[in-house]
């Protein structure tokens, strides 16, 4: 299993992977696992709990994108980031906030409502 997903990461990785969503084809996919002796399905679950990756499956291609985090994690996250920053950073960052349009920063704020930060 480990060199047919190695195969796969590659691939995906390849192709743009993760900044860019991946199609490959269904049935060739299918295929090949199949041929290694696995099921791809096990396989798209270990790509899902190792690697971060989530497949979905159509008909012709499934679609290999990168699993979201909850928003608890990316308020963490942000949190962490921002209690690493020294001073002069935390300013900097404040300065470009404020030298922002009000469009600009209604925007920034209203995402941040959208992901709870707010």
């Amino acid at each position: 299993m480990e060199e047919f997903l190695d195969k796969i990461l590659k691939t995906l990785s390849d192709s743009g992977f993760p900044a860019k969503r991946v199609s490959l084809p269904t049935e060739k996919m299918y295929e090949a696992a199949d041929n290694r002796g696995l099921s791809f399905n096990t396989v798209i679950e270990e790509l899902r709990q190792r690697h971060g990756i989530d497949a979905t499956v159509g008909a012709d291609k499934i679609i290999f994108s990168t699993l979201q985090k909850p928003q608890e994690d990316l308020l963490k996250e942000a949190q962490e980031m921002m209690s690493k920053m020294d001073p002069a950073e935390l300013r900097k960052l404040q300065e470009m906030f404020m030298n922002m349009s009000a469009e600009e920063r209604a925007e920034i704020m209203k995402k941040g409502k959208d992901l709870g930060l707010i």
